[in-house]
């Protein structure tokens, strides 16, 4: 197996068992076994649990968040960058689904790594912001969205319409959270004209 392959195919079981059991539960021998590889190919990877940890962290959650990060662009529309951070909402959660079933396990693990990782998503949710608000005044230049909104509340508001309809999906076990994010925030842009 590639040297890339086998460190992917630790991090995914790792992962799996973080959020089926948390961290704490988790043992490196457990995830050796459920890897199937030996632990000197483990350790070769991993210095130990935790750097096994921060790669699973890195892996499946903090990329994503990063995805929606780029600069503020001048011609940049509200729709583009909303499509393409649903689409990278989208991509972290089909990253979940590929080692485990359970809906809730994104944010049950997402809660028990914010303390770690909160200065790192607080910096990616500004550059969102930013980047959604730059999108917002690029619309109301081209008369696509009426002056009498502000693009910082345009911005929150669209937040939190992702992660809120995220969360209601989740909790309502329904698997469409992106289909209902672009539903909702389509029917919102509409009402911004």
């Amino acid at each position: 197996m590639p040297m890339k392959e086998t460190r992917d195919t630790i991090i995914e079981h790792a992962f799996s068992l973080f959020m089926e059991r948390g961290y704490d539960s988790a043992s490196l021998a457990d995830i050796v076994k459920a890897s199937g590889l030996s632990k000197g190919a483990v350790y070769h990877h991993f210095r130990d649990k935790q750097e096994l940890h921060d790669a699973a962290i890195e892996h499946f959650f903090l990329r994503f968040f990063g995805a929606g990060t780029s600069a503020p662009s001048p011609d940049e529309s509200l729709a583009a960058v909303l499509d393409d951070l649903v689409a990278g909402y989208e991509r972290l959660l089909l990253s979940v689904a590929t080692v485990t079933p359970d809906q809730n396990a994104y944010y049950r693990f997402l809660f028990s790594i914010l303390p770690k990782v909160r200065v790192t998503l607080q910096e990616a949710i500004a550059a969102t912001r930013a980047r959604l608000t730059q999108a917002a005044r690029n619309d109301q230049n081209a008369g696509l969205l009426a002056m009498a909104h502000k693009p910082e509340d345009v911005a929150d508001q669209c937040l939190a319409m992702i992660e809120g309809t995220g969360l209601l999906a989740t909790l309502e076990g329904r698997t469409d959270a992106p289909d209902a994010m672009r539903r909702m925030l389509g029917g919102y842009r509409a009402s911004l004209q």
